[in-house]
């Protein structure tokens, strides 16, 4: 039995070879492509990697307008105050405060009118 089977594999010899390259080459390729390391993931985090690097820009240019923010409200009066007046809505003595209805109140008493 084993003459026949040498004597088979001596005839088939290219065969065999061609279909274990196909067998591991066809392994290799899906690894390489769905693998946790495949071609799948790395497309995903190198769309992951420049998301988080805008992210970082973004986040480091509003850090330095918080830092200049910082520094002006502990070096210039005026800045505080208009920040004052702008927030808190504060006056001071002796100034008057003439407040305008803003265009979102005319159509709400226009709406009102029409009811």
């Amino acid at each position: 039995m084993s003459d026949k089977f040498l004597t088979y594999y001596k005839q088939h010899k290219k065969m065999f070879y061609m279909a274990g390259v196909g067998i591991v080459s066809s392994y290799l390729l899906l690894s390489l492509v769905f693998s946790d390391l495949g071609l799948f993931k790395y497309f995903s985090m190198k769309g992951e990697y420049k998301r988080i690097k805008k992210d970082i820009s973004r986040l480091k240019t509003e850090n330095e307008g918080l830092r200049g923010e910082v520094e002006s409200l502990k070096k210039d009066p005026d800045y505080i105050e208009a920040l004052a007046r702008k927030r808190l809505g504060l006056v001071k003595d002796g100034e008057l405060i003439y407040k305008f209805p803003d265009k979102e109140d005319k159509e709400e008493r226009v709406n009102k009118e029409k009811d």
